[in-house]
Formats: structure tokens, sequence, C-alpha cells
């Protein structure tokens, strides 16, 4: 289990450090010229993608486009971090309970014979 856990931490690490680097290069000059060139493209790319089935708007513009995806992606992120966050808990309190069965176990009256 332990494994999956530090899986769980991995990927939530490397998404979140992958949506900052490319925050951070949109941002920048260099990225932003990069962006332009990319509003261009899907000009030609958005109708292919329609016919394709993967956009529901024929019209949608880049912008939108990236804010919907930006929004299923943070959405996504935010569920691996409370189903994660979940596990942690149910474990903890999983362990809880076994620790409180010991301590009864060890109080009861025990047999010594007679």
């Amino acid at each position: 289990m332990q494994k999956t856990e530090n899986n769980n931490s991995l990927l939530l690490f490397a998404g979140a450090f992958s949506l900052g680097a490319i925050f951070s290069y949109f941002a920048s000059p260099v990225g932003s010229k990069k962006w332009q060139q990319l509003s261009e493209k899907w000009e030609e790319a958005r109708e292919y993608l329609w016919q394709q089935g993967l956009l529901k708007d024929k019209k949608i513009s880049l912008e939108d486009f990236r804010s919907q995806y930006l929004k299923k992606l943070v959405d996504s992120f935010v569920g691996m971090k409370t189903a994660f966050e979940s596990n942690v808990i149910e474990k903890e309190l999983a362990h809880l309970a076994k620790l409180k069965r010991r301590r009864s176990r060890s109080k009861k009256q025990k047999f010594k014979g007679v």
C-alpha cells in the first residue's frame, strides 16, 4: 500500500510542477510568441478537431479551449488530491482502531489457571 501512496504523491507533484512550468513558459516573451503561433494554427486545426468529434463547439476560440482544458485539469488534480487525502485518513483510522482493539484485549481479565 505504501508504493501506491508514493506513486500518488509523485504523480500529484509531477502534475503540479508541469502545470507551473507551462504557465511560466507561456508568460515569458518567447512563450507569448509561441502562443500567438499556436493561435494561428488553431484556426486551421479547429475545423478538423470538430469533425473528428474532439470539440463540441465548432466556433470555440483557443482561449476558451485553454480555459476549459485547464478547468478540467485542475478538477482532476483536486479529485486526485482528495482521494489521496481520503486514503491517508482511512489508513490512519484503521490503524487507530487496531491499536484500540489491542488495548482492549490487553485490559481483559486473563485466565491464569487454578
